[in-house]
């Protein structure tokens, strides 16, 4: 009989382990503490973070794969579900007439404002519990994330 999860040691950190696949378990970890951080927006984390970015700026769909770190046809599906929502509307790139720039409407403003506020309280309850300082975490964090970009580009 399998044992209950509460027995099972999570993968993150064990011995026979490996980095890549920690970050792997730490990212499905991250993804259900934002689920309940978002809970009743209608707002999922992956979208969250398009919301996020088009509070910033309006951006092209290519500034926004750059920034996100998403292949196209991933931001694509996020798009969709945002503009039915009627929370984004796509506007000519005044520095390019072919392009179009993403921007939230103001009911997608509106929805920002509301998934920020539980996004920030879940993000500072976070740190609460860390033992590690946050700034140095995150640039491990930025390390590993040119190593692999190092790696996939060839060197």
């Amino acid at each position: 009989m399998d044992e209950p999860a509460e027995r099972i040691a999570r993968q993150v950190g064990v011995e026979d382990g490996n980095l890549v696949l920690d970050l792997f378990v730490l990212q499905q970890r991250i993804g259900a503490l934002l689920d309940d951080a978002l809970r009743g927006t209608g707002v999922r984390p992956a979208e969250f973070a398009v919301y996020s970015q088009l509070g910033i700026d309006a951006m092209t769909p290519r500034e926004l794969t750059a920034r996100l770190g998403v292949t196209a046809s991933t931001l694509t599906g996020h798009l969709a579900a945002i503009e039915r929502r009627g929370h984004l509307r796509r506007e000519t790139d005044p520095r390019d007439r072919r392009s179009r720039r993403l921007v939230l409407t103001r009911d997608g403003r509106r929805v920002l404002t509301t998934c920020r506020r539980r996004f920030r309280k879940a993000v500072d309850s976070l740190y609460a519990e860390l033992e590690v300082d946050v700034d140095q975490a995150r640039e491990t964090l930025r390390e590993i994330d040119r190593a692999a970009e190092r790696v996939i580009s060839g060197g």
